[in-house]
């Protein structure tokens, strides 16, 4: 039987990563009888959390434009966008084995996707409102995940969590640009940036000193 240390769950498996939280599996399979249904929870949670951020967002999105515009029009364009994010989201699911390392990536896709969308139209909305909202919806998907799988998120995905804190603090330079003509989204996401920062460091100081340790070789 192979082992998960973090997750504290064997497996009869000849996979080399936990198909809960993507860490080594120590042991030896001794049957290959592997459990799918555990694969699939893991996939569905993720599922589950996206499509709760997708609603927030809807409402959200709609609250606002009920309340100053009295139409649905943008409303309707966002749940589009949500709906075509979560299909991409379920192919990434379905089709990759380290799945939380994919979506960090796609999440920082998406951001650069948005941003070429901003150079070609130059609309101030996608500056002032999308992209500061996007890196703030990331970092609730980190968030989320990491209250899921605790630990091991944190020392298996600091890259992840790293390239969020950078997304944070990237509205914040648009603002000194000029590209960001309404700068609140942007504050707003810089002193998340910096709340997530200081509670790396007072709570889990050891574990990014190690992760750094490995990452510079030091």
């Amino acid at each position: 039987m192979k082992k998960c240390n973090s997750c504290k769950i064997e497996f009869n498996t000849s996979e080399k990563l936990c198909p809960l939280c993507q860490n080594q599996l120590v042991g030896e399979c001794e049957n290959e009888v592997f459990p799918k249904n555990i694969r699939f929870t893991a996939n569905s949670l993720i599922l589950k959390i996206v499509l709760f951020i997708s609603v927030v967002i809807a409402l959200i999105v709609g609250f606002i434009e009920v309340y100053n515009m009295h139409s649905l029009k943008y409303t309707c364009y966002t749940s589009l966008g949500l709906i075509t994010n979560f299909c991409v989201i379920y192919f990434i699911l379905k089709n990759y084995q380290n799945v939380l390392k994919m979506l960090g990536k796609y999440g920082f896709i998406l951001i650069v996707l948005i941003l070429i969308w901003y150079f070609v139209t130059k609309n101030t909305i996608i500056m002032d409102y999308i992209v500061t909202s996007i890196c703030l919806l990331e970092l609730l998907f980190n968030f989320i995940t990491g209250l899921v799988l605790k630990r091991s998120y944190l020392v298996k995905y600091s890259n992840i969590i790293v390239m969020n804190i950078f997304l944070l603090i990237l509205p914040s330079i648009f603002v000194a640009l000029g590209f960001i003509t309404n700068p609140i989204m942007a504050y707003i996401c810089l002193i998340f940036a910096l709340i997530t920062i200081a509670g790396l460091f007072i709570f889990c100081f050891d574990d990014i000193k190690e992760e750094l340790s490995k990452i510079f070789n030091v």
